[in-house]
């Protein structure tokens, strides 16, 4: 009788053992997830940032600057004005803890208006 109970009771702690680590597991990557999203969310927010900044200045210099979206995403912006085309191509790097998300807009300038349009935006 003794070890039918013993191994009754492995068996309950092997199962106990086994669900934590699959709601361990399932829990990480939904985590992780959630972290590749909010670095989305500030490549993009980089990407409106920067057409913004051509909005205001349509003869803005290529330049490259970094800021804080939210609480713990870092944003790094980079802009690249050709001016004789009238086109800039903006990059933006979102990054959550170890997640790194990147968006690459084109735009055109309207050298008269200042209508800044986007002609392409991708996630690189």
């Amino acid at each position: 009788m003794l070890p039918l109970v013993i191994m009754i009771g492995l068996i309950i702690m092997e199962l106990g053992i086994a669900i934590a680590f699959v709601v361990y597991w399932s829990n990480s990557s939904s985590y992780g997830s959630r972290l590749a999203q909010e670095a989305l969310f500030g490549a993009r927010a980089g990407i409106d940032d920067a057409v913004l900044r051509l909005v205001r200045d349509k003869d803005l210099d290529s330049t490259q600057y970094i800021f804080t979206a939210g609480s713990r995403t870092q944003v790094s912006v980079t802009i690249t004005n050709d001016l004789i085309n009238h086109q800039a191509t903006i990059t933006s790097v979102g990054t959550v803890l170890l997640r790194q998300k990147k968006y690459q807009a084109i735009v055109s300038i309207n050298p008269e208006t200042a209508v800044v349009s986007v002609i392409s935006l991708t996630e690189v």
